[in-house]
């Protein structure tokens, strides 16, 4: 039986690849099992997640639109080491494998060369792969919480967790993802089914060939889809998780269909802005354990299907898998072409 709230791919088996197009199913090598030995007492799983019913996306196009963004913060320490630092040549660098990435993307920045660099970088895809979108920080929720979190920051007390807990404008970074996943999809600027995050910085590795992302063929359609990197422990409150500064899910990706993505953006501002009013904040990792964990109130409407590497160590795994299954399907439909070609021949 399926597990809605922990799904984890690590043992081999045999799932339904379903080609949304034509209507037809085939059979695909996917990994499937919970590795982490998750506390299930402790992990709320919302039960029958309803969707916003403004945003049904039924007959859109099954593919998945990106949204990404990237804001100026400056030079900032990475870890608490000392020794790693990240600024905006890092994000250039890294973002230079969106030339690749095949997929339509929907990028927000504060500074018009990130605007500029994008556009070039993917000016040989089609036009309608793009939109690039310049906002000032001074104009989203998530930034304008700035002030508050460096007050909650500047006590000395506070756990120290670079640049989590240190930097204000950090967390802020993180909280606009949800912010801006909200913009898109209540000003409907995407056309497809499925709606993603995908940090700027994600793509690390050189990629030599054009690539798609395509949904994993056992997403659940009522949940929103995490990479898992970390046990979900019971007995955590939101003072500890922030304190210890663990993680059950990483936030660089997450894919969901925009009905039920927007239900998710609204529980995940309010439980900020409780958080905020306590004194206490970090990251979005932090707030999503705090959300689904059963020692505070938060009660989430949407549940969290997790994928995970079998090494539990890759933190770009869920994007791997995407692209494992594009290949896998476009493997499928050129073999498709060639045997209906042949016996066309014949």
């Amino acid at each position: 039986m399926r597990d809605k709230g922990n799904l984890t791919p690590v043992n081999s088996m045999d799932l339904p690849f379903q080609d949304e197009r034509q209507g037809k199913s085939h059979t695909v090598n996917i990994a499937k099992e919970n590795i982490w030995g998750d506390s299930t007492d402790s992990l709320y799983i919302p039960q029958s997640p309803t969707p916003h019913e403004s945003f049904i996306s039924d007959y859109l196009d099954p593919e998945i639109t990106f949204v990404t963004a990237y804001f100026k913060l400056g030079r900032f320490q990475k870890g608490n080491t000392g020794d790693i630092h990240f600024d905006l040549n890092t994000y250039v660098t890294w973002m230079n494998e969106f030339a690749n990435f095949n997929n339509n993307v929907i990028a927000f920045t504060d500074l018009p060369e990130i605007q500029q660099q994008l556009l070039a970088l993917r000016s040989h895809l089609p036009k309608d792969r793009t939109q690039i979108h310049i906002v000032n920080q001074k104009d989203t929720w998530a930034f304008s919480l700035a002030p508050k979190i460096k007050e909650i920051f500047a006590d000395e007390d506070y756990p120290k967790h670079h640049p989590n807990t240190v930097l204000e404008g950090y967390p802020c970074a993180m909280h606009v993802k949800y912010e801006l996943i909200e913009k898109v999809i209540r000003q409907r600027m995407h056309r497809t089914k499925y709606l993603a995050w995908i940090d700027i910085g994600y793509f690390r590795e050189k990629n030599q060939n054009i690539f798609h992302l395509k949904i994993p063929v056992d997403f659940q359609n009522d949940h929103i889809a995490f990479l898992q990197m970390g046990k979900f422990e019971p007995g955590h409150t939101a003072s500890t998780i922030i304190r210890d500064n663990i993680f059950w899910v990483a936030g660089g990706m997450f894919v969901a269909r925009p009905e039920y993505l927007i239900v998710f953006v609204e529980d995940y501002k309010r439980t900020v802005e409780d958080l905020l009013g306590r004194g206490l904040m970090s990251t979005d990792q932090q707030v999503i354990y705090i959300m689904y964990t059963k020692s505070e109130e938060a009660r989430p409407r949407i549940p969290i299907q997790t994928y995970s590497a079998s090494c539990k160590c890759d933190w770009f795994y869920l994007a791997k898998l995407c692209r494992l299954t594009w290949e896998r399907f476009h493997k499928l439909k050129q073999s498709t072409f060639m045997e209906i070609y042949h016996r066309n021949m014949l």
